[in-house]
């Protein structure tokens, strides 16, 4: 069975693949619920040995904050750290921390594991539509126990909306290329201006997704009836957009454009794979797999997809691990197939979840841990013993691994990180990287000029 954007008879089991006489179709529902359960858990044991947010959030809290100071009116600029970062962020995400009663801080620890799981459905909707129902249910559970997909940092409330949106969006896409209406449009343009109000990494990304999704089914009114979706989309989010320009200009949107340097992340893709696991990525050798398979089929459009986000910028990240899962997904089922056939299913299936989920679980640790309670109170101590407009230098006691710190000083603290960037994205190219440079002089033992006190993390 091939991959098309013509949707799979769901009655049809793919390749003839059945588990103890259990047909695709059942097969399938029960691979999905085993992706639910699977997906909640891993997502669940970081966040639950924690009191804090995983990583980073400190930006979106303090803009929520101030969105709750302001009745919900977004006022011109944030009060994170010297209190001129434009709010011009795309609001979606911090609406939803600051509408949800309580301390935005603990809102920030669940929030983004409900748009996690959300993207893990959306994923298993997309790869089922663009494929079939048993290999749309196999790719839903890789990319539910991919660490790259999970999104449950603090900095998920944005990240993690637009991520389950944008998939939502090129599942109903696909839907839209096999039965144009308005309805369907409108379906297809409503998540998709959602999802250009959660995250800006996402314009790029789903506008060359949807283009490769109509050039593997071309025509004229597909392509007509893509772009009413595209203005729905555009309507949805425009009211931010003109906000934007009005109060700011084009300039915050371009310097976020081009903000974030994609090689780095882009070569460690092609060298350790997409799940931060190395040489024990369990996703690569099956994706490498898949794709012979699917050339060998003539099947081109998983393969250019992938291709196509490695090359948009951004793209190389969580938004092209679905199309990772589904051409591991391809390749794994042959091998199940050849272990049925040696009556070895049972024990596969048991060693290959256990291992799978242990695999998982190690490299969620690895890359979703909290801000320490040590650092969290040394910061807080920082900002009562010292006046309001301080400005720090923060040295990290991770260099590789800054982010976090750097993002919650100014929260935590109320006072001034001069090497903390986020945010800047939306100012100017020079405020940018003039951060960004300044944050590695400190880190590199060269405090700038500018600093008031030097703050090392404990």
């Amino acid at each position: 069975m091939g991959l098309s954007l013509e949707r799979s008879d769901p009655a049809t089991p793919a390749a003839g693949v059945r588990i103890r006489g259990v047909a695709a179709a059942d097969a399938a529902r029960l691979i999905l619920g085993l992706t639910l359960v699977m997906g909640l858990t891993l997502r669940l044991a970081p966040i639950l040995i924690t009191d804090f947010p995983l990583r980073d959030g400190g930006l979106f809290v303090t803009m929520a904050r101030d969105l709750q100071a302001n009745g919900f009116v977004p006022p011109l600029f944030s009060s994170f750290n010297a209190g001129d970062v434009p709010f011009a962020y795309p609001p979606l995400g911090i609406l939803a921390l600051a509408a949800v009663p309580g301390d935005p801080i603990e809102t920030a620890r669940w929030l983004p594991l409900a748009w996690s799981m959300a993207a893990v459905v959306a994923a298993w909707l997309l790869a089922r539509e663009l494929t079939d129902e048993l290999t749309g249910a196999v790719a839903g559970f890789l990319f539910a126990v991919m660490p790259v997909t999970w999104a449950i940092e603090g900095g998920g409330v944005a990240r993690a909306p637009g991520l389950a949106l944008l998939l939502l969006a090129l599942w109903r896409v696909a839907i839209l290329l096999r039965h144009q209406s308005f309805y369907n449009a409108a379906l297809a343009g409503l998540p998709a201006g959602l999802a250009l109000l959660s995250h800006p990494q996402v314009g790029p990304t789903g506008l060359a997704s949807a283009l490769v999704l109509l050039a593997f089914r071309p025509s004229w009114r597909g392509a007509w009836w893509l772009v009413v979706g595209g203005a729905v989309a555009l309507l949805a989010a425009g009211p931010w957009l003109v906000s934007v320009v009005y109060h700011y200009g084009w300039q915050p949107l371009l310097t976020a454009t081009g903000a974030h340097d994609t090689a780095p992340a882009l070569a460690r893709l092609l060298l350790f794979g997409p799940t931060w696991l190395g040489a024990f990525d369990f996703v690569v050798p099956f994706a490498v797999l898949g794709t012979a398979l699917a050339l060998h089929r003539r099947v081109w459009l998983v393969p250019a997809w992938l291709v196509v986000l490695l090359i948009v910028p951004g793209g190389e990240g969580r938004y092209a691990a679905v199309a990772w899962a589904m051409l591991a997904a391809i390749g794994l089922i042959p091998v199940f197939e050849a272990i049925r056939a040696a009556g070895a299913q049972r024990v596969a299936i048991g060693l290959g979840l256990a291992f799978v989920f242990a695999v998982a679980l190690v490299a969620g640790y690895r890359r979703f841990g909290a801000l320490p309670v040590a650092t969290r109170q040394a910061i807080v101590a920082a900002g009562q013993q010292s006046p309001p407009g301080t400005r720090f230098a923060v040295i990290s006691a991770d260099p590789s691994d800054s982010q976090p710190l750097l993002d919650w000083f100014p929260t935590l603290s109320g006072r001034i990180s001069v090497g903390t960037y986020q945010g800047l994205e939306f100012t100017t190219p020079e405020r940018w990287q003039g951060a960004v440079d300044a944050d590695s002089a400190i880190e590199d033992g060269r405090i700038p000029s500018d600093a008031d006190v030097v703050f090392t993390e404990p």
